[in-house]
């Protein structure tokens, strides 16, 4: 009897650890995003152009980069979604083209700043890397939509790619690099 209790408890702690995940999972790991790149926008609005006061920028970034590798592993983990799903992920990627829009247009903005203190290339390889990292992160939600709405959510995708680009392009203009 005593075997039979520890092998279903054990059983369960095994399946508790290999849960996939889902649509609520995904939307989690999409807000988790938002939150970090609004944090880091509202980092570099604050910033008063100093070397020491960039320091919690350039953290806030790094915070940014694992939260997206964090939902590209979630949408990795996750089952197929369904119609329902992909529509709440839709409404959360949404939110997050405006969030990284206005952080783009914040960093973009800080440029002089960043250049005057020769911190440029490495908002630049930040930028890259949130971007490649952003790609992955598209390429395994797409994975997970229903193929019916898949042009739908890359198109909703495509403003985030957008302000990435725009960000890009500017800092890899500074100091002729």
């Amino acid at each position: 009897m005593r075997v039979s209790t520890l092998f279903t408890a054990a059983a369960s702690i095994a399946c508790a650890t290999f849960v996939t995940a889902d649509g609520a999972a995904i939307v989690a790991a999409l807000s988790n995003v938002d939150s970090e790149t609004q944090e880091l926008g509202s980092r570099v609005q604050d910033w008063n152009g100093g070397l020491l006061s960039s320091i919690p920028i350039v953290t806030q970034s790094a915070h940014v980069l694992s939260a997206i590798n964090d939902g590209t592993d979630t949408a990795d983990d996750s089952d197929p979604l369904t119609t329902e799903e992909a529509i709440s992920i839709g409404s959360a990627v949404n939110t997050l083209a405006t969030t990284v829009n206005a952080t783009m247009t914040a960093i973009i903005n800080a440029h002089d700043d960043f250049e005057h203190l020769l911190l440029a290339p490495i908002v630049l390889l930040d930028l890259k890397a949130q971007k490649s990292a952003s790609d992955d992160m598209s390429s395994a939600l797409l994975a997970k939509v229903p193929t019916a709405l898949q042009a739908i959510a890359s198109n909703l995708a495509a403003p985030i790619d957008a302000s990435f680009n725009q960000a890009i392009e500017v800092y890899s203009i500074s100091n002729g690099i």
